[in-house]
């Protein structure tokens, strides 16, 4: 179903987050964005698709959030199979009224940015046919030519299953980071976790891979 998501593979398939009002957070998550609750208890929250169990909540009302200077989640992202898909939550989101932060055409896939309420950095992606994606002569993906004009009109007049959530089948597609470090962080992703350098953005971001597409 999503080639690159293997379980074979050593690919992020869960996030969790510290959040300070878990009550407020399941709301956002369930009604909201309007993900499945899989179980809750008072400490703790799982949401995901019925293909995955993606992101868990616990409570940590002391939880203090990090520097600016400190290694942190940049965002995680929610990765859909179908545009049918990407358009369904766009379009509910806005029926919402909840703020949008921005959104992509990054030529390898089709991005939607928001917060949830505690900052929390989300994306919602469709991957498009790698005979898209942008190369450099060296392998790597071509950064500059991934940030093209998100055509909303087309999302927000297209059509979707209406007898399906939106996120029926939707993984953990990648986890992005504020890294501290990149040499570090490079040496670690690259000696330790096995990971290929897929693209770099002169020093100021790094993206690792497993079989050529990006993860974190």
């Amino acid at each position: 179903m999503f080639p690159y998501h293997q379980l074979t593979q050593p690919v992020p398939t869960q996030i969790h987050l510290n959040v300070k009002n878990l009550p407020l957070m399941m709301k956002f998550y369930e009604k909201t964005l309007g993900l499945s609750l899989h179980k809750s208890s008072e400490e703790s929250a799982v949401f995901g698709s019925s293909h995955q169990s993606f992101l868990v909540l616990h409570s940590t009302p002391s939880y203090l959030s990090a520097a600016s200077t400190e290694s942190r989640l940049y965002h995680f992202a929610i990765l859909v199979k179908e545009a049918s898909q990407l358009a369904h939550v766009l379009q509910h989101l806005v029926s919402e009224r909840y703020p949008i932060d921005g959104a992509s055409d990054h030529q390898i896939s089709h991005a939607v940015y928001l917060t949830d309420p505690e900052g929390n950095g989300i994306e919602l992606a469709y991957d498009r046919d790698q005979q898209f994606w942008p190369h450099l002569n060296d392998g790597l993906l071509d950064g500059q030519a991934m940030i093209k004009p998100f055509d909303a009109d087309l999302y927000l007049n297209m059509d979707y299953n209406h007898d399906l959530p939106w996120h029926h089948d939707a993984i953990l597609g990648h986890v992005h980071f504020y890294a501290h470090d990149l040499n570090k962080t490079l040496h670690f992703m690259v000696e330790s976790m096995n990971y290929q350098l897929t693209m770099n953005l002169n020093q100021q971001a790094l993206f690792f891979s497993v079989l050529k597409y990006h993860i974190t």
